[in-house]
Order: structure tokens, then sequence, then C-alpha cells
């Protein structure tokens, strides 16, 4: 009997332990300025990521010692997600971090002359995808030929999404108002 609580005792550690390295997600950037590429790797139940980047001096990878704030999306339901684009124009990067639950979204930027990140005050609606029933996901982009940052959210289930854009005249993320398909693999 006490074989059998051993065995059974290993088999949960070992599940928990396996279930904890899933939990883990990574992103990349490349910083043309600097001309060197960032990492940031993060755990999707707490939001608490580093950053980390190249040092070819001493031919090592180096954590950020500042690193985006260890709860992202205050009040998060799901899980934490991020998303990473360089903006060519004002050489920065910019972070968003989201809740797959509901699709509220913070969105950081480098603060170099206060030497922390800082959250944005004007971010995609709280509720970005309304009727999502699947898992909200995000992806951003940066398009250099006019000079603005995208956001496409969707839907894990069926594939509905909406693109979102910085108006810059309006100083608010307004959505498309054609998108892609709400189904976008069914066939036309």
């Amino acid at each position: 009997m006490k074989i059998l609580k051993l065995i059974l005792f290993f088999i949960i550690l070992s599940s928990t332990c396996i279930k904890a390295q899933n939990n883990i997600r990574m992103t990349s950037f490349y910083d043309i300025n600097d001309k060197k590429a960032y990492y940031i790797s993060w755990d999707i139940k707490t939001g608490k990521s580093i950053q980390y980047s190249w040092n070819g001096g001493e031919h090592k990878w180096e954590s950020f010692k500042i690193n985006i704030p260890e709860k992202p999306v205050a009040g998060a339901l799901g899980n934490i997600m991020f998303d990473v684009y360089f903006d060519h124009n004002d050489g920065k990067s910019y972070y968003i971090a989201w809740d797959t639950k509901t699709g509220k979204s913070i969105q950081y930027s480098w603060n170099g002359g206060a030497h922390k990140y800082d959250a944005f005050e004007i971010n995609l609606p709280e509720t970005p995808l309304p009727g999502a029933t699947g898992e909200v996901m995000m992806k951003s982009y940066y398009d250099s030929n006019d000079g603005k940052g995208y956001y496409l959210v969707y839907d894990t289930n069926g594939g509905k999404s909406i693109q979102y854009f910085w108006n810059g005249g309006a100083h608010k993320w307004e959505a498309f108002e054609i998108n892609l398909p709400a189904k976008p693999l069914a066939e036309n």
C-alpha cells in the first residue's frame, strides 16, 4: 500500500511540474536602431515576465533588471498573453498584455527618463471582441509605410476577428469597418 501511495504521489508531482512547464510563452522583436534582438518570456497564469537581450561582448544572454509589472493586466480572469512590435519611426517597442478570457489589454512602452515601463492611458476597448466564445488572442504589427501600429484581435473558437488601428487625429484605437470573414477557414 505504501508503494502505491508513493507512486501516486510521484504521478501527481510530475503532472504538476509538467503543467507548470506548459505555462511559459515567449515572443521577440528586433530593434533596428541598436541592431539587437529582444526576447520576452512570461508565465501565462501570473503574467510575470522577464526580458533578455544578447550581450555580444560577454557572449551571453542577459536578463533585464527592470521588467513590465508582474501583474500586467489587473483582475485578469484567463491566461495572460503578450505581443510586441517595434515602431521604426519613433524607435520604441510597444508591448501589449491581455487577458485571454475577456480581451482586456494594457499597452506598455519603455520610459527612459523614468527608467520604467509605463502603461498607456488609452488602450483597446475593454471588450475588444464582443461575443467571443473562445480565447481572445491578439497579434500586433507596425506598418512602416503608413507609420501606424495595428492589432488583430481574434476568437480562437471560429476565428471571428476585428482589426484596430491608432487614429492619431482622434487619439484613440479604432476598429476597421471591414474585417476578415467571421469564419476565416470556411469555404467561400
